[in-house]
């Protein structure tokens, strides 16, 4: 049964800090704790959460802010979960920033938060409902409102995220996954098959490598073959609905082909594609390589504010996806959700990999301008430029000198003829593309062919020329935003493994970032207030000192005239 914690709400007379002196209390008001606890930790809605437990009278739920909290600060601080409850149980801040202010209250056991997860993963996969995006969502509109933060200007990027499994080879992947299918065999079928797979079972999968010379692998991935498919026919659908029989056919799938004869062939490396199967621990990990970077996992995008008007800049947005979907498909689906969110913005800062006719057109119907400091493909050898005015008549020039308005020839078609004399006597006719038409009855003229995708292109492209030179650098710092969020990844991996997890340590994180962004933007303002009251006191103390100074001159004229 659901019920919300409103516990905290209460003063209590004998909370820990309740009798503290006041240069302890002024120091633990300023803590970073008391900091998340008013700032996070009051914050959560916890109904959002009431969709997980049952609507019927029964035991009441573990407190869902304390365990959405605790996990907020397990990623604030990169604690790993044993870390997490030292401080849970024995550091009184860490306590007070998840409501709890009495010594004897006891905090919620590991099982409970293990089970919360779990119960967030198997919504998110029976409805589609991401609840911890939703509370991250909630936390960062009233960021943005409480601050003032202007959303108008964004920028984004994206990064290789390795899921935590092992790095299998081709053969070692085979056996791995062959021994777990073995494992759930009832004693009959076992014992049926144990001669097949017994020279596989008796090792692990590595020590069953070391034993081998690189000559007999491809052999060895022959005969491995052979055992699969046997079992495969064996067994039939008994085990339909076991993990380890879906990963154990996935995988003859992917590297195995069955011939007309009835041979098992070994599918050469070349058709394995980016599905393929990683890790029997991670079946929805890909692989790619970005930047001569190999990765097994996943890809994370992240939209920041970045108008230099304001006082804190916070991440809005933050997406996971399989690392095998481009940038262009992420913001496609991102775009959306970042302008329900902020519907102000206006312009966002990306790299050419962003660009697409889908994205093109959401953001020509949103009117959003997105600048890029490269892009994808090659520029135009005759350094064709598109542009569009207020009534929507379109202009092609060209580096010859030429100037010409398109003919529509559709409604989403444009057509220019170049003027051919100008076109015989321009100096990069040798490097011009654009192709020649006519001949025999008509002289040639070169014609070009366009459509509104290749405006929306052509524009997209050269947004970025027409910003200030200081306005188009906006995008450079991103990476240090990309920096700051894999701090809790070691070797490029993070400590959790499949798509729904590694999508939760992410968005805990960013929301560590914007808490820390924040407490930072107010410690500056602390002291930027402090010095400006000193300066003030400062002022007064000359201006008394000096007047003083000026009544004792004056006493000292009038004495001695008076004398």
């Amino acid at each position: 049964m659901f019920k919300k914690n409103e516990g905290f709400r209460q003063l209590d007379a004998f909370a820990v800090n309740s009798n503290l002196s006041k240069k302890k209390q002024n120091l633990w008001d300023n803590s970073n704790e008391s900091h998340f606890f008013k700032e996070v930790f009051c914050k959560i809605d916890e109904s959002i959460f009431s969709v997980l437990y049952s609507t019927k009278k029964s035991r009441p739920n573990t407190p869902v802010n304390q365990m959405v909290g605790a996990l907020i600060l397990k990623h604030l601080y990169n604690w790993t979960f044993q870390q997490l409850f030292i401080n849970l149980n024995f550091n009184i801040l860490s306590r007070y920033a998840i409501g709890v202010t009495s010594p004897e209250e006891e905090v919620f056991c590991e099982a409970s938060i293990f089970n919360f997860q779990n119960r967030l993963i198997r919504h998110l996969k029976d409805t589609g409902e991401d609840l911890i995006e939703k509370v991250f969502c909630q936390l960062t509109v009233e960021q943005i409102k409480s601050f003032g933060v202007d959303t108008s200007v964004q920028r984004g990027d994206s990064f290789l995220v390795g899921s935590n499994i092992i790095n299998y080879s081709r053969l070692q992947l085979l056996i791995e996954v062959l021994k777990r299918f073995v494992r759930i065999l009832d004693t009959s079928d076992s014992d049926s098959y144990v001669k097949d797979v017994s020279v596989y079972t008796e090792f692990s999968s590595s020590n069953y490598l070391y034993q081998l010379s690189k000559d007999v692998v491809l052999e060895e991935m022959k005969n491995i073959g052979f055992v699969y498919a046997k079992l495969l026919v064996g067994v039939g659908d008994k085990y339909l609905n076991c993990d380890e029989y879906i990963n154990f056919k996935r995988v003859f799938e992917e590297h195995f082909n069955i011939t007309n004869t009835k041979q098992v062939k070994l599918r050469p490396g070349s058709e394995l594609h980016s599905t393929t199967l990683m890790s029997p621990d991670d079946n929805q990990a890909t692989f790619r390589k970005k930047q001569k970077q190999e990765c097994k996992g996943y890809v994370t995008h992240i939209s920041e504010t970045v108008n230099p008007s304001n006082k804190v800049n916070i991440i809005t947005d933050v997406y996971t996806q399989p690392n095998n979907i481009g940038d262009a498909e992420i913001l496609k689906d991102r775009l959306p959700v970042m302008i329900q969110r902020t519907p102000d913005i206006n312009e966002y800062f990306v790299d050419g990999q962003y660009g697409s006719a889908e994205v093109d057109e959401i953001t020509e119907r949103e009117d959003i301008k997105i600048y890029q400091k490269s892009s994808r493909g090659r520029r135009s050898s005759a350094g064709i430029i598109i542009q569009r005015d207020e009534s929507e008549a379109v202009t092609v020039s060209c580096k010859g000198g030429q100037s010409i308005l398109a003919s529509i020839t559709s409604p989403k078609n444009y057509k220019i003829i170049f003027d051919s004399k100008i076109c015989s006597q321009c100096p990069y006719r040798q490097e011009c593309a654009i192709p020649e038409f006519g001949g025999k009855t008509k002289s040639k003229r070169r014609v070009m062919y366009f459509n509104r995708k290749k405006i929306l292109v052509i524009e997209r492209k050269t947004n970025i020329d027409k910003l200030e030179e200081k306005k188009r650098y906006s995008r450079a710092n991103v990476e240090a935003t990309v920096k700051e969020t894999k701090r809790g990844m070691k070797n490029g991996k993070v400590r959790v493994r499949g798509l729904m997890r590694v999508s939760m340590h992410m968005i805990f994180t960013v929301m560590g970032i914007n808490l820390r962004r924040i407490r930072k933007n107010k410690t500056q303002k602390t002291l930027f207030e402090l010095c400006d009251h000193l300066l003030l006191q400062l002022e007064r103390f000359t201006k008394d000192k000096l007047q003083n100074s000026l009544i004792s001159a004056n006493r000292i004229l009038f004495i001695k005239s008076s004398s």
